[in-house]
């Protein structure tokens, strides 16, 4: 049954990749919607309940399925305000994610505690991506916008916090992820406010990789 859920994820992942490349929106708007799910299922068939790590994840990949709904309605012309729902989904998953992340440190100093220049590229290029599309993010998106900025770096500065508590190579895979995540939500605000043609292509490919290593690195976490 483990090895059923990789590959079901796997397989909805590779053709929504392809139906953007082909160009085929329904199959795109049929299979966009499972991606995040499949990826539950397989996380759930490879660890046992009852960490906090576990449940925090599947919620985060709940709203991330939600986010996804929002972000297809809104790409519909449904309105602005799906945007600004798909937005929230995602800023809500993130939460989950770091309320996860954090309880692991179980009390102890994270590495940022102890190295805080590390956490100095991550604010950086926060500051200098929210800097350069500011000028063309609508009023009444700035605060979402920096919010859900401010949210996702913070789950990257999570990951990292980690660096001592965990294998390198779990460390790596999920460090990794985050910098996917970061680079798809990047591309995405790139091509929305930043008038650069960043392709739906890069922006869905990043972003299954980027929840795919994360939630793999959860899965080894949850069988240390």
């Amino acid at each position: 049954m483990k090895n059923i859920w990789k590959s079901i994820f796997i397989a909805v992942s590779v053709i929504q990749l392809a139906a953007l490349i082909f160009h085929r929106p329904t199959m795109v708007f049929a299979t966009k919607p499972l991606l995040m799910p499949a990826l539950a299922a397989w996380l759930l068939a490879e660890t046992r309940p009852g960490r906090f790590l576990r449940g925090a994840w599947l919620a985060g990949l709940a709203f991330s399925t939600l986010g996804d709904v929002l972000l297809m309605m809104k790409a519909e012309g449904k309105g602005e305000i799906f945007f600004i729902l798909g937005l929230g989904a995602f800023l809500l998953a993130h939460v989950f994610y770091i309320g996860g992340l954090w309880f692991l440190l179980n009390g102890k100093k994270g590495f940022l505690r102890l190295n805080p220049l590390w956490a100095a590229p991550f604010v950086l290029y926060l500051l200098a991506l929210l800097g350069w599309l500011w000028p063309g993010i609508p009023a009444g998106l700035h605060l979402p916008v920096g919010a859900y900025g401010i949210v996702i770096t913070t789950m990257a500065l999570s990951v990292m916090q980690l660096r001592t508590h965990i294998s390198n190579p779990v460390f790596g895979i999920m460090m990794l992820g985050a910098a996917m995540f970061v680079l798809s939500d990047s591309l995405l605000a790139m091509g929305k406010f930043g008038g650069v043609a960043t392709g739906s292509i890069s922006i869905m490919a990043t972003y299954i990789i980027g929840q795919a290593l994360l939630a793999q690195g959860v899965m080894r976490l949850l069988k240390e």
